[in-house]
């Protein structure tokens, strides 16, 4: 990596900085282990302060108390973008510019220049969105699917007995909703465009209740219903490849698809697109008589997996805030749900756990059987 490129992530645990990759969306900045995928942290704009700036840094501060800073190097690349998505610094609009150097003004006028172009690129998302057909949808699922399985060990045990217990559930009247489960410890989950939900195995063993399952089946099946997914996916593309997608032939553009699949599945959804996955995911509970709670168990158990894994697959694309966790439990409080026996769902969760195996948790959470 170019050394440029480096920030470094001062985490308020000791004097020395921690070299990292920087990366700028959904409304904050996410910090990565530099050369690798390994999530470190993520901090929204408005938190994100310009403290001081000398011949070679940009510092800012991370949090409100300022434990936690990032150096910026004069020549990032992303550094003009990030001076404008914080918003508010020590120093006014035309001192800053006056301050900084010839390449970097130059850096903010491109970055200037591609906020216009991404302004465009979102418009036609949003067009595209609406003129892709279901059928075009499940086939760009399918390309994207196999380019992600390809090389990955599917348990091909598990994932019938996923579709089992998924087949005693009400989950979409809209997609033919097709089950995959992964053999990797990874604790992880996402969903395709088109109906595709892969499960990795990790995850399942995290699991103790079968309302857990059905939590991030409602979830993940929402986000296909509701077409997340395709939204994320289309406002990563360029308007060529959009423009393509929606009058094109997908065989020729299966390339140029298949080259962005495993970006896909590390797309990180807002807040908004959580809170709506998270809400749509407990009346599906309901729907099928599964207490709800489950969607706040659920959330619990992959809170307290991201303190024993340095990455929380799951998280890093499924944000987990605590106002997501508040809306969960309001939920649960406002719809008084009284559980009822489910013996063929039970059935199919036994037979699935005593298949992917128990993972040793290191801390209960309520609910947790003895």
């Amino acid at each position: 990596m170019n050394n440029s490129d480096t920030v470094f992530y001062f985490d308020g645990t000791g004097a020395r900085p921690r070299p990292a990759r920087l990366l700028l969306y959904n409304g904050g900045a996410h910090l990565y282990e530099t050369g690798e995928d390994h999530f470190i942290a993520a901090f929204p704009y408005s938190e994100v302060h310009l403290i001081s700036n000398d011949n070679s840094y940009h510092h800012f501060s991370l949090l409100p108390d300022r434990s936690q800073a990032l150096d910026v190097a004069n020549d990032h690349p992303l550094l003009p973008e990030l001076l404008i998505q914080s918003g508010k610094t020590k120093k006014g609009l035309v001192k800053r510019l006056s301050g900084l150097k010839l390449p970097v003004l130059v850096l903010l006028v491109a970055a200037v220049v591609a906020g216009l172009y991404f302004l465009l690129v979102a418009g036609l998302s949003g067009v595209a969105l609406q003129l892709i057909s279901p059928k075009k949808e499940a086939e760009l699922g399918k390309i994207i699917y196999d380019n992600m399985i390809s090389g990955s060990q599917v348990d091909t045990n598990a994932t019938a007995m996923l579709t089992r217990f998924a087949s005693n559930l009400k989950l979409s009247d809209k997609y033919q909703l097709q089950f995959t489960v992964l053999d990797e410890d990874e604790i992880n989950a996402f969903a395709i465009p088109g109906g595709h939900i892969v499960v990795y195995k990790g995850i399942l063993k995290k699991m103790q209740r079968p309302e857990e399952l059905v939590a991030l089946l409602g979830h993940e099946s929402t986000h296909v219903n509701e077409r997340h997914s395709l939204r994320n996916m289309l406002q990563q593309m360029t308007g060529g490849i959009l423009l393509s997608m929606v009058f094109g032939d997908l065989g020729s553009m299966g390339s140029v698809v298949a080259e962005r699949a495993n970006a896909l599945q590390s797309l990180s959804y807002s807040r908004g697109l959580e809170s709506e996955a998270d809400e749509k995911g407990m009346e599906k509970m309901i729907t099928n008589h599964v207490d709800p709670a489950g969607m706040v168990k659920l959330m619990d158990r992959l809170k307290e997996a991201e303190k024993d894994y340095h990455l929380p697959g799951f998280l890093s694309s499924h944000p987990l805030t605590a106002e997501r966790k508040e809306k969960a439990q309001q939920f649960v409080r406002d719809h008084g749900f009284r559980a009822q026996p489910l013996p063929a769902l039970d059935k199919e969760w036994q037979t699935l756990k005593a298949e992917v195996g128990d993972d040793v948790p290191s801390r209960k959470i309520d609910g947790d059987r003895e």
